[in-house]
């Protein structure tokens, strides 16, 4: 097993549990930005494999998930605010002037609002990981991929998106079948420690800003759109998503079409988690990216 160095950088009177992987002074690291919110950065732990291409990394559990504790009830610290100032602290922590980010799903979002509302001399290169520009194309996104649904699933879907009564047991199963088909089957995630135990998601983070469940966004993030700040990004970006991923190929063209300097690639048999479902391709992906 590839082991990194552990660091807990204070940050808001709690501490930022963050793993370095590799020498990051030798060549400019990676900071991986994990999905949620609420997430736990160590389920990425595929993308260590970037080691053998000679890329370090920075993971780190941002604040209130993984191993980044904080007590229940701030809800004044879930917002972009809190979490674009914790990456800032951490650069500066290490004393960096440049790195690559690469942020998945949620930490996609996070690094999008961070690069069209703040200025930023610091970061390189971006990786954009089955991400998202609007909340409410994501919405309407998954509108329709439920229509091919079996139809009690579809309307049990419907049915709570638009406040309508519905049977919550068919509602279960109809997410469940959502995460099966979109979000990825566990029987496919290649992680390096198989036996290893990941932090549960934050829920009360994640219900919060996010919502009950990865169909729709109906949070604090129910407003979030980037997609006409796009182009204000000027740095070389590279955009992955998977063939079945639930940030589907209408999200990822805006993307591809509004940021000036970037590049899709889609990974044939992924869903939402590619890197541990096609780590080899990822990693190709990304290391090619990096030296170009």
């Amino acid at each position: 097993m590839i082991k990194g160095k552990v660091f807990n950088i204070p940050f808001l009177g709690y501490k930022t549990h963050c793993i370095v992987y590799g020498d990051i002074f030798k060549n400019t690291p990676i900071i991986v930005l994990h999905g949620g919110p609420g997430g736990c950065v160590e389920r990425y732990e595929a993308l260590t494999l970037l080691m053998d291409k000679g890329i370090p990394l920075i993971f780190y559990d941002q604040l209130g998930s993984g191993y980044s504790k904080i007590e229940k009830g701030h809800y004044e610290l879930m917002n972009f605010k809190t979490f674009e100032d914790e990456l800032e602290n951490v650069v500066k922590y290490f004393h960096l002037n440049k790195v690559h980010i690469l942020g998945h799903s949620w930490g996609g979002m996070l690094i999008l609002h961070y690069l069209t509302t703040r200025k930023c001399n610091f970061i390189d290169k971006l990786i954009l990981f089955s991400t998202l520009p609007s909340t409410k194309i994501w919405n309407e996104e998954h509108l329709e991929m439920i229509k091919s649904f079996p139809e009690q699933f579809k309307v049990a879907i419907e049915n709570e998106y638009f406040g309508k009564e519905y049977d919550k047991s068919i509602h279960k199963k109809a997410v469940k079948y959502f995460y099966y088909v979109h979000v990825g089957k566990k029987s496919e995630r290649k992680y390096i420690n198989k036996r290893k135990r990941f932090p549960k998601t934050n829920k009360e983070i994640y219900n919060y800003m996010w919502g009950p469940s990865e169909l729709f966004g109906t949070g604090t993030l129910k407003d979030y759109d980037v997609t006409d700040k796009l182009h204000l990004i000027n740095i070389p970006t590279l955009i992955i998503s998977g063939a079945f991923d639930e940030s589907s190929p209408k999200m990822n063209e805006i993307m591809k079409q509004k940021i000036p300097n970037s590049r899709w690639v889609i990974l044939d048999k992924s869903h939402h988690g590619g890197y541990v479902e096609q780590p080899d391709e990822t990693i190709k992906a990304i290391s090619e990216f990096i030296f170009d």
